[in-house]
């Protein structure tokens, strides 16, 4: 089985390919697609259905691990994650069409993948260091998933800080985690980590605002990809206070000027460290570097031309990260109260902060909370 199955992931892989480079009509599309289902034909009449997953950065088909699959097996993976899948099954009588559907919608962006009779498609359990949670979409469901992604996030920050390598597919697991969730109208309330300890706040923080960001990019009709993007850059703004040596980044009470000039660093130490980093969301170092710019170019680092105007993409994850910087509880003060907050932004629109975004912002918030009661 494992080298049908092999062989099918391949096959699969390279259809998609030729599905985005080409068209759904092309000759090569439907010659590797017709392959893919006689394959598939084969693997099913073994067990009667076909079940892939996507275990961190793995295939795991039909429960059987499969290892070294190189560049088809990791675009097959990246492709599922960023539809915020991790799991499909393909299952008896499936026939051509299906395939070819399934093949079309999962090559296109910005297109959903819609359900078809014998392919079905979701999410497997959430698995972090061997434990393995159920994801429900009930109230304790979602808190279990803004847990466990704030541990895995702390996990991924632990290993930049440590030895500096960046675990791409532990990012976009817990983004692939969030669209799915946004997917089946969870409350965004609830998927808020609170800050525990100080220690805690990068990592935690990073969380918050990728799915704050996230929810206003969705609310905005962003999907796919572009969703993934978003998530993964806002996940990864704050990535260069790591690189802060920790008597400044942890110390008790006011800075000193050349500590505060040293924290403003973080955005270019994060923006440099991003733009090396292999796999990832190209949005990301651009994020990095200009999420204190201002919606008005006032902010900081001063190394960019002042006439140069944030990108929407910053400006998402700028709204995103002074609503959950205020509303979290820090070290040398309480959190602020919603409606506090909110009005802050409104009174940064067109300065600080984009108008639009800052009143879209505010709409969707008071949505969320009215329906969490």
């Amino acid at each position: 089985m494992t080298d049908n199955a092999r062989s099918f992931v391949t096959v699969l892989a390279s259809a998609l390919s030729n599905c985005s480079l080409y068209s759904a009509e092309h000759e090569a599309v439907e010659e590797l697609a017709g392959k893919a289902l006689s394959i598939l034909k084969e693997l099913i009449a073994e067990t009667g259905s076909l079940e892939i997953m996507v275990v961190e950065s793995d295939l795991v088909v039909n429960k059987t691990p499969l290892r070294d699959m190189g560049i088809h097996g990791a675009g097959l993976v990246r492709r599922l994650k960023r539809k915020g899948l991790s799991r499909v099954d393909f299952l008896k009588d499936i026939t051509f069409p299906e395939l070819k559907q399934f093949i079309t919608e999962a090559a296109d962006a910005d297109r959903q993948i819609r359900p078809l009779p014998h392919v079905k498609t979701g999410v497997i359990d959430v698995r972090l260091s061997g434990i393995t949670v159920d994801v429900d979409i009930d109230t304790d469901g979602l808190f279990r998933i803004a847990s466990l992604q704030s541990e895995r996030a702390k996990k991924v920050y632990q290993g930049m800080s440590s030895h500096g390598r960046l675990h791409v597919a532990g990012i976009e697991e817990i983004v692939a985690t969030f669209i799915d969730a946004f997917r089946r109208k969870a409350n965004i309330l609830k998927l808020i980590s609170p800050v525990a300890s100080f220690r805690d706040h990068t990592h935690v923080h990073g969380v918050n605002v990728a799915v704050f960001s996230m929810f206003q990019a969705e609310t905005l009709g962003a999907r796919d990809e572009l969703l993934y993007d978003i998530g993964v850059a806002a996940l990864l703004h704050d990535v260069g206070k790591l690189f802060i040596p920790k008597e400044i980044r942890d110390k008790e009470g006011i800075l000193e000027d050349r500590e505060w000039e040293e924290i403003q660093r973080h955005t270019i130490y994060g923006a440099r460290y991003l733009a090396r980093a292999e796999g990832l969301a190209r949005i990301a170092p651009l994020v990095a570097l200009e999420h204190h710019l201002r919606y008005d170019g006032q902010g900081y680092p001063r190394l960019v031309a002042k006439e140069r105007k944030q990108h929407l993409f910053t400006q998402i994850v700028a709204v995103a990260d002074f609503y959950d910087a205020m509303r979290s509880r820090k070290k040398y003060r309480d959190g602020s109260g919603t409606a506090e907050i909110l009005a802050m932004m409104d009174q940064g629109a067109g300065t600080e902060f984009n108008p639009f975004l800052v009143n879209h912002f505010s709409k969707i918030i008071a949505q969320a909370m009215h329906s969490s009661f």
